[in-house]
């Protein structure tokens, strides 16, 4: 089983980890990018942080 088995896209039985930010880095200023912070990680399908 490759990796595109179980990541690469959102679907039923696959790894969901991504992050949750407070702003859209594609639509700031770039000098702004180091300032947004992390809302929520999620790894595997469960929240391992939240900002509190």
């Amino acid at each position: 089983m490759g990796l595109g088995e179980t990541i690469g896209s959102i679907e039923v039985g696959k790894s969901a980890d991504f992050i949750e930010l407070d702003r859209n880095v594609l639509e700031i200023p770039a000098d702004e990018i180091a300032d947004i912070k992390v809302m929520t990680t999620w790894f595997e399908g469960r929240v391992v942080y939240e900002r509190p």
